[in-house]
């Protein structure tokens, strides 16, 4: 029996920090076509205003949306198939939906699918723990 060598995910988490980087720039700018590129079409998100489909994130959300200021410290990621990634860290997050502002340090999990040759938000959830 071969056994399969291990991933080698030092350069893969490189990548997905650098595209949660794009992803916080392009809310600060509120730039449609920035997110919408880092997204997959079956993106989904669960932040701390709510869950949110794809195109509720780029149409609705993203107008009403301030990121005032975000940060990601101590990132992991995991593959868990060929085309399958997660990157798990901790965000402190300043951020304003409409009249809801939310702030904090949140554990943040986000799964990336392969599409092609880039890398794709599919599904982005940040928590609320209580009490932390």
């Amino acid at each position: 029996m071969t056994e399969i060598p291990p991933y080698d995910d030092s350069g893969l988490l490189k990548i997905l920090v650098a595209s949660e980087h794009a992803r916080a720039d392009a809310l600060f700018r509120k730039d449609v076509r920035a997110l919408e590129s880092l997204l997959a079409p079956d993106y989904y998100e669960i932040n701390l205003f709510g869950r949110f489909k794809r195109e509720d994130i780029l149409t609705r959300i993203l107008p009403l949306f301030t990121l005032h200021s975000f940060s990601i410290d101590d990132p992991h990621v995991q593959r868990t198939g060929d085309d399958i990634a997660v990157i798990t860290y901790r965000c402190t997050e300043d951020a304003t939906l409409g009249r809801n502002k939310k702030n904090g340090s949140f554990p943040v999990a986000a799964r990336y699918t392969l599409i092609g040759n880039l890398w794709k938000i599919s599904r982005w959830e940040i928590v609320a723990v209580p009490g932390a």
